[in-house]
């Protein structure tokens, strides 16, 4: 009987375990996204339970669908993909409560909630947008934003990369996501002043 360490499996490697049978493998898959992909949902979601659910919905979705994963996508985008159809459902269902029980002011929560997951998915401008505003970046903050968003490191080994501890690290990324998301609105902004 062959020992398997699947901290060594890369995506790949555990999704073909995975397939022939070794449920081991996807366990290792959701060890490894499951805080990333926490993190992603809390913030769509009006409960801390409520997004620990979607999670797990996720990771049911995400086993049953196993076989149609693209691999020369990340891993961690078709999972957000995954997750942000359950924040979907989850703010419809809430939706639909709220208008039963008659309580507008939920109803119209949800209802700006759905529209605003909805609009969660960059459009063209947006991405022109964020383009533009990427090249305002220095090279360390470009490659601080490489390593975490592109190479999916974690905080520690970017701290690593950069010669800073893990908190600097997260403390000077939230500063250029920022410095960034400000940006884009400005950006887009003036575009729809211009239009």
């Amino acid at each position: 009987m062959r020992t398997i360490d699947y901290r060594a499996m890369d995506d790949n490697e555990a999704i073909r375990e995975t397939l022939k049978g070794d449920n081991d493998a996807f366990g290792h898959v959701v060890r490894r996204y499951h805080r990333p992909l926490y993190y992603f949902v809390v913030g769509k979601v009006s409960v801390d339970g409520e997004a620990e659910d979607i999670v797990q919905k996720t990771f049911v979705s995400a086993y049953q669908k196993l076989s149609e994963y693209d691999s020369r996508y990340p891993m961690i985008a078709w999972l957000r993909g995954i997750a942000l159809n359950h924040c979907r459902n989850a703010w419809r269902q809430f939706h639909r409560q709220s208008v039963m029980k008659g309580t507008l002011l939920e109803s119209k929560r949800a209802e700006l909630e759905l529209e605003a997951l909805e609009t969660c998915l960059p459009d063209e401008r947006r991405v022109t947008a964020l383009r533009t505003c990427m090249e305002g970046l220095s090279e360390n903050e470009r490659k601080a934003m490489h390593l975490r968003f592109v190479e999916e490191l974690s905080l520690d080994q970017i701290g690593t990369e950069l010669q800073r501890n893990s908190e600097a690290a997260r403390q000077f990324l939230f500063r250029i996501r920022t410095r960034l998301g400000q940006c884009v609105k400005k950006r887009l902004a003036l575009g729809e002043a211009i239009q």
